[in-house]
């Protein structure tokens, strides 16, 4: 089961989506938690201290009232007294009122229970200290008639009562204006608190959004690294590099895009090589059918006169013995004349052999001993160029499928190749290499003869045309022994290369002629 890629849209995106959902909750967490303190420090400013500084008045004019009182009987001259007495009882329910809607104001606007609480028991409080003060009218006003009267007795009793009434109402104003000033005070060192701790959850907050964008950064430039890459690729398959290159498990689309682009590559890759081998096909086919269309011209324009050329010098031969001039200078001429003859007479074999080579019939056969019994074949004229052969032969080295006469001559043209190649060379210790081994080749299984000699070995412009027709690197060479034996190699489904030798098997060049395997018994047609 392939596994699911990732669109290179959703993870950008997406990543993008993560930081601006980072930055907006780190804003939006920030926002709240300055509301919050703006509130808690409006509720200070204007709930709590403005109604601290109210209740503080009334609790002022609630002592100056009982210190006035305290006083009022023992008093000669008591219509001042009585005068402040008088327009201060009747102002500090005004007060208690002003005071009152300062606390209602403030629980509109209070959130937390602390508040909440705090402020009905004030509400509760002024409205208790209200009840007291509209129930202590009815005994200023008695005291006020009775020390009209003169009853100074009466009168003290009184104003004692009133002014512990008083007291009363003041200490309670008091508890009130305390536990306000201390709600204050808490509502300010939590503000304190908050801003400390807001600010150090903030730049936490920042420095995650930070990380996240820079994580999404790295992510977003990692995911479009390989665009890149990939415009690198197609500048290089632009200026002709078709080879092969690895390409990660694709995890996105980009990662399909560069998968299906080197597929693309390697598909026109295979079909270049494809065509040069077509090409290459053709042109040998024409380079034979050239050949072909010349052998069969020798034959028809050549062939023939040298024939009757070979039977007149044979003749002059034979009756220039009968003369008795064997070891004439003319006798030497009509010698050179038919070594002549008879080598133009093997070139347009040869010609004929490029041009007509039938199909191979293959047969399962024993290239060790077909090797074997062609090195006795040449062994003659190996020993009579002083040439030393050796053969090496693997064991287990399998049979192989094969056209008999065919894969003789692909021998014979190796061997003979060797040996001129070291006679053209004036080679020292003249040595022939023949080496059967089991090979395999491009993954198939099959058998090699490796050819090496002692000559001076290949140049890499002969390395290049090596199996050109007519390339020869022989002053009296014909350049069609090599490629007859690349095409019985090739009519044979095996192949023929070159390399530099061994230091051991003489350090010259090396042919090594490889066949595949044969995987039945008996003939086969190709």
């Amino acid at each position: 089961m392939s596994r699911p890629t990732r669109s290179v849209r959703t993870q950008v995106v997406g990543g993008f989506a993560v930081l601006i959902a980072a930055f907006t909750a780190v804003a939006g967490w920030s926002l709240q938690r300055q509301q919050r303190a703006v509130q808690e420090l409006r509720l200070a400013n204007e709930g709590y201290l403005q109604l601290t500084a109210k209740l503080g008045d009334v609790r002022v004019n609630a002592g100056l009232l009982t210190a006035l009182l305290d006083r009022l009987v023992d008093e000669r001259d008591r219509e001042a007294s009585q005068a402040w007495i008088t327009s201060t009882r009747r102002s500090r329910r005004g007060r208690l009122a002003a005071a009152r809607q300062v606390v209602r104001r403030s629980l509109a606007r209070a959130e937390g229970v602390e508040d909440r609480r705090l402020l009905e028991q004030t509400d509760r409080t002024l409205l208790a200290i209200d009840r007291t003060f509209a129930d202590d009218e009815p005994r200023f006003d008695a005291l006020l008639a009775t020390l009209a009267r003169g009853d100074a007795a009466a009168a003290a009793t009184m104003k004692d009562d009133l002014v512990h009434l008083e007291e009363g109402s003041e200490e309670r104003l008091s508890r009130t204006i305390r536990a306000l000033q201390g709600r204050v005070q808490v509502l300010s060192d939590g503000s304190e608190r908050e801003r400390r701790q807001t600010l150090r959850l903030t730049l936490f907050a920042t420095a995650v959004a930070v990380l996240l964008g820079v994580l999404t950064t790295i992510r977003a430039r990692r995911v479009l690294d390989p665009l890149a890459r990939l415009r690198d690729r197609a500048q290089a398959v632009a200026r002709g590099d078709l080879g092969t290159v690895s390409v990660p498990a694709a995890e996105d689309e980009i990662g399909e895009l560069a998968q299906e682009f080197e597929r693309m590559v390697g598909a026109v890759g295979a079909r270049d090589a494809a065509l040069h081998d077509a090409n290459e096909k053709r042109l040998r086919a024409e380079r034979l059918a050239a050949v072909g269309r010349m052998a069969a011209h020798v034959t028809h324009e050549v062939r023939n006169p040298l024939s009757s050329m070979a039977l007149n010098a044979e003749m002059l031969g034979d009756e220039l013995d009968a003369m008795g001039e064997p070891g004439s200078e003319a006798r030497r001429l009509v010698h050179s004349i038919q070594r002549e003859i008879d080598r133009l007479a093997n070139l347009t074999e040869e010609y004929l052999r490029v041009a007509r080579l039938p199909s191979p019939r293959l047969q399962r056969e024993d290239l060790a001993g077909l090797v074997a019994d062609t090195l006795v074949f040449v062994a003659q004229e190996m020993a009579v160029a002083g040439v030393a052969v050796v053969r090496e032969e693997q064991a287990g080295v399998p049979a192989v499928r094969a056209d008999e006469s065919q894969l003789r001559q692909a021998l014979l043209n190796l061997f003979r190749n060797a040996r001129e190649a070291m006679e053209s060379s004036s080679c020292a210790t003249p040595r022939l290499v023949v080496r059967v081994e089991a090979r395999e080749f491009e993954g198939r299984r099959g058998a090699a003869v490796c050819v090496s000699d002692a000559g001076p070995g290949l140049t890499p412009e002969a390395t290049e045309h090596l199996f050109e027709l007519f390339f020869t690197t022989k002053a009296r060479g014909s350049g069609l022994g090599l490629t007859l034996t690349r095409e019985i190699a090739t009519a044979h489904g095996g192949a023929l290369w070159a390399q530099r030798a061994a230091a051991v098997d003489g350090g010259g060049a090396c042919f090594v002629l490889w066949l595949p395997t044969a995987d039945g018994e008996g003939a086969i047609d190709a």
